[in-house]
């Protein structure tokens, strides 16, 4: 693999410049001020005709002005996308030979253009993930301390704490819900006959908040816009039990997993957003181990993006990567 990766990137750095002018314009030259075809060339910019604006081939995109060789741009945008689960800044800065935190701001200049705005119809899949810290691994002491950012008040430990069982399940519900409001919740939608995805981060909330609002509550209110947003033709909608979906008026086929059923009466499952958020949790746990909440909606994009084009030709992967970036 690693061979493989040589090869291309050598490739691409003794025709830097010749690969970024086919992908900015495709054989067709334009002013990008007055959009004009008139354009006269030169060997280092081009000049439009109409309103004699002088340009280049980076300007009016990301790379304008950049410190970085073209070609390390398009070493990072190759392996961006040949990587099926993401490339880690520490990994990119080691192909080619950058900085960490160079690495990293490339990343998310690539994720931050990522325009995902699909509109699912037919028959969808909903369902709901949690994101965040594994309170399981979080030690007591950061437990109780992140309990009373959330405005909890930890019951005063009496002396038979051991053994009293009114005490112990008092601390151990607070937990449960430091935990839940510690996390993200991500409303998936997947189109039931093929690979088409989008990812909505619901809770991005500060803790304040999250105490005033019950998440489940908060999903029931943000669903009616984002059905008017994603899903304004859906027909068909498949989900879990939970009575949040209850509201749509379409056709609603419920797998009761409460009951062990994960298939509905009319013989439609929810299997496909399932392992679609198998994969997401791998691709965070094996590539990026932990990100900031601050920034859970790139990565979203960057994970419905790689899904949805799975199965496209990478020429056709790098051309739709790189129109975010022009």
């Amino acid at each position: 693999m690693e061979k493989n990766i040589q090869i291309n990137l050598e490739s691409i750095s003794k025709n830097a410049k010749e690969i970024f002018h086919r992908l900015r314009w495709k054989g067709h030259i334009y002013c990008p001020q007055c959009g004009s075809i008139r354009i006269a060339t030169d060997k280092q910019s081009h000049r439009c005709k109409d309103c004699d604006f002088r340009f280049s081939d980076t300007s009016n995109t990301v790379f304008h002005s950049t410190k970085l060789p073209l070609s390390k741009w398009l070493y990072a945008i190759y392996l961006f996308c040949t990587q099926s689960r993401g490339i880690s800044s520490y990994n990119l800065s080691r192909l080619i030979s950058v900085s960490q935190p160079t690495a990293w701001r490339m990343l998310h200049l690539i994720r931050t253009s990522i325009v995902h705005d699909l509109k699912l119809d037919g028959t969808v899949i909903l369902d709901e993930v949690y994101l965040g810290a594994d309170w399981g691994k979080k030690p007591s002491y950061q437990k109780f301390k992140k309990a009373k950012e959330f405005g909890f008040d930890i019951p005063p430990k009496p002396q038979d704490h051991l053994t009293n069982i009114k005490y112990r399940k008092d601390i151990k519900s607070m937990m449960m819900k430091s935990a839940s409001y510690d996390k993200t919740q991500v409303l998936g939608i997947s189109s039931y006959n093929n690979r088409s995805l989008i990812l909505v981060p619901l809770n991005n909330h500060t803790p304040s908040s999250a105490i005033i609002t019950q998440l489940n509550h908060q999903l029931r209110g943000h669903l009616p816009s984002i059905f008017q947003q994603y899903l304004p033709n859906a027909q068909h909608i498949v989900t879990d039990e939970a009575p949040i979906y209850k509201f749509f008026d379409g056709r609603h086929s419920v797998n009761n997993h409460g009951k062990s059923e994960y298939k509905s009466e009319d013989g439609f499952t929810t299997n496909r957003i399932e392992g679609v958020f198998s994969h997401l949790k791998r691709m965070i746990r094996g590539v990026y181990q932990h990100f900031s909440k601050s920034y859970i909606t790139q990565y979203l994009n960057e994970f419905a993006w790689r899904w949805t084009h799975f199965d496209d030709k990478l020429e056709n992967k790098i051309e739709s990567l790189f129109g975010f970036l022009v």
